[in-house]
């Protein structure tokens, strides 16, 4: 039995487990731990079924792929570990994209309405326990990061920790906003001790950033931005003349000239 403690084997060996026990092999061998479904480079598939029909989880040995009907759930209780899941794949392509994970998200509501709900195609939440504090470190609900540990170069490469796209499609007859990123506050506690900020830009690199923002319009964006429902950022409309102590400028580029916004301080 080539040292294996068992083996169930068909059509060449002496158990078979019904009709659906073909081409499965089973092996234990001496002092290792687990299974070996198959041989190395001649792999069979393997179905387990859940209580609900067409819920499976299929490994498709032809294809190499897990192939999961139902919903998978990963719970990582009271560890030190750096993580609950982790993917790593080394991409060899030299002219196609690669997505470490790509997640796709179909709303299909029933009666083809939705009234309320939504869907979120990748969500990422950072929380702290309840009764715990925390004194250093850091809470982010998502994180992209870019590395290059290699060579950049073509004038066409872009470097982004984190993208945002709204694609083509569909019909738009009447929405509230339709956005590239939407950042929203939900907070309603006091912050005692430092900044509140909807956004948070830092450097903390040695090489100087160019801009903060750098908008290519495309000759397709109508304002800078439109400021709407703020009475502590915009101040009341006056047209009476005002005093003010000094004038600072703020430096921005636009059609490639270099000019400056005026800040008056009052």
């Amino acid at each position: 039995m080539n040292n294996s403690i068992f083996e169930v084997f068909t059509p060449s060996g002496s158990i078979a487990a019904g009709t659906y026990a073909q081409n499965f092999v089973v092996k234990s061998k001496q002092n290792v731990s687990g299974f070996d479904f198959g041989s190395n480079g001649a792999g069979q598939y393997m179905y387990l079924y859940g209580a609900t029909a067409g819920k499976y989880l299929k490994w498709k040995s032809s294809s190499d792929y897990l192939d999961l009907h139902g919903y998978l759930k990963v719970h990582n209780h009271s560890t030190t570990i750096g993580y609950a899941i982790e993917a790593k794949s080394n991409f060899n392509g030299a002219t196609t994209a690669h997505f470490g994970i790509t997640s796709t998200v179909e709303w299909e509501p029933t009666g083809s309405t939705a009234t309320a709900g939504g869907v979120q195609g990748l969500h990422g939440v950072g929380r702290l326990a309840a009764s715990m504090t925390v004194t250093g470190g850091s809470i982010i609900g998502t994180y992209g990061q870019a590395c290059n540990l290699g060579t950049l170069n073509g004038s066409g490469v872009i470097m982004a920790g984190l993208y945002g796209l709204i694609e083509d499609g569909g019909v738009f007859t009447s929405v509230s906003h339709v956005a590239g990123l939407w950042v929203d506050s939900h907070l309603a506690q006091a912050v005692s001790s430092g900044n509140f900020d909807m956004c948070y830009i830092t450097n903390n690199g040695s090489t100087v950033a160019g801009n903060v923002f750098y908008i290519y319009a495309g000759h397709h964006i109508t304002n800078l931005f439109t400021i709407d429902t703020a009475d502590g950022m915009v101040s009341a409309a006056t047209t009476s003349d005002y005093t003010f102590t000094k004038t600072r400028k703020i430096k921005v580029v636009a059609g490639g000239e270099t000019g400056y916004v005026i800040m008056d301080i009052v």
